[in-house]
């Protein structure tokens, strides 16, 4: 059963910035972008390395681990560099929305 959770302010998210969230059993990786908000799995599906120390190129967010690029809106794997046989290698993403000044996911 899916339920919104309340993120953060929505003042605290700068534009282009990544803040973590955790849930009882998720990290999620909260991103701005021309003031949209994007919520997606703060782990790439390649070895598990925490997105949040990647860095935004447009919409595509890489993983600082291995290159792995991520469209943030979508969750798409856009760049693997190396290839690697994984059977889907995306990030899970989560529905946002603001609420009473607050970042809500829906989880």
């Amino acid at each position: 059963m899916s339920e919104w959770i309340v993120a953060m302010k929505d003042a605290d998210l700068k534009e282009e910035k990544i803040k973590v969230i955790k849930t009882e059993n998720k990290q999620i990786a909260l991103i701005r972008k021309d003031n949209d908000i994007f919520a997606l799995l703060n782990e790439c599906p390649h070895e598990g390395c925490p997105l949040k120390n990647g860095t935004l190129e447009d919409y595509t967010l890489k993983c600082a681990c291995h290159n792995w690029g991520f469209d943030i809106r979508t969750g798409e794997n856009v760049d693997t560099g190396e290839y690697i046989d994984i059977d889907d290698p995306r990030v899970d993403i989560f529905e946002t929305k603001i609420e009473d000044g607050n970042i809500e996911i829906l989880i």
